[in-house]
């Protein structure tokens, strides 16, 4: 399987829509309570067509056969104006997905080696993500890829669900 990583162009909108929907369905899912459902890839389109063309960020495909099959957006970002903490590049992954039917074939691994290489042109000194800790498949992707826990992101619900 000949797999092309490369950066999104605009006349790829509509496939990453789809894929896009599909990691939104299973998002909802898992949290119903964080993500909202998705009615159909209209209400991502503008939030998918300003990431194509985002200066300061990348968008990654991978291309099988002339068809997306997995993409990862990330962006180099100060994490904090905090004055405690080292003010340093990072790189915020914000989404990852591949579509189900080409999971375990290394196109993820591809991305996120993709993206590696793009951070440390960008003098990034991290990457990081946030994966929901319901999201066991992806937390052993993630692991297995040398990411490592370094903080935990805690919520207390005050409204009722």
């Amino acid at each position: 399987m000949l797999t092309e990583i490369r950066r999104a162009i605009q006349p790829d909108h509509e496939a990453i829509c789809l894929l896009a929907e599909e990691i939104n369905l299973q998002h909802h899912a898992h949290s119903a309570h964080v993500f909202a459902a998705p009615p159909g890839i209209e209400r991502d389109a503008g939030f998918w067509r300003r990431a194509i063309d985002d200066a300061e960020g990348m968008l990654l495909l991978s291309v099988v056969d002339h068809r997306v099959v997995g993409l990862l957006r990330a962006k180099i970002m100060l994490p904090s104006e905090t004055p405690f903490l080292r003010m340093r590049l990072v790189c915020h992954i914000g989404t990852v997905v591949v579509t189900a039917s080409m999971r375990g074939q290394g196109i993820g691994k591809q991305l996120l080696d993709a993206i590696e290489q793009w951070a440390k042109v960008m003098a990034a000194e991290e990457i990081r993500l946030e994966v929901f800790s319901a999201n066991r498949e992806a937390i052993g992707f993630y692991d297995a890829a040398g990411f490592g826990l370094q903080s935990r992101i805690m919520t207390k619900a005050l409204l009722p669900l």
